[in-house]
């Protein structure tokens, strides 16, 4: 087990992080962004936006929720800043 900070570094260098507290099962966090994008993927919601060129997905926190659905740019909640029972997965 974990706290926040450690989780934080964890999914920081690639690894999945999750809370042995969490209801829902297979949830997780990820790192994701991080990267320049040449150009928008034709049918992207930026290509749709009319964005053009080059541009960065800032790094951000996706959460893999009970439903199965990615959710990007998730956010911890008080409760998760504090807890001590964060699971690096893959240790």
């Amino acid at each position: 087990m974990a706290n926040f900070g450690e989780a934080l570094e964890a999914v920081k260098a690639g690894k999945k992080i999750s809370r042995s507290g969490w209801n829902g099962a297979n949830q997780f966090v990820i790192k994701a962004g991080g990267y320049k994008v040449s150009e928008p993927r034709v049918g992207s919601d930026y290509h749709r936006a009319g964005i053009t060129g080059e541009f960065t997905i800032a790094p951000h926190l996706d959460l893999k929720n009970a439903q199965g659905v990615m959710q990007p740019g998730w956010v911890p909640s008080q409760g998760d800043l504090f807890a001590e029972d964060w699971v690096i997965q893959g240790e």
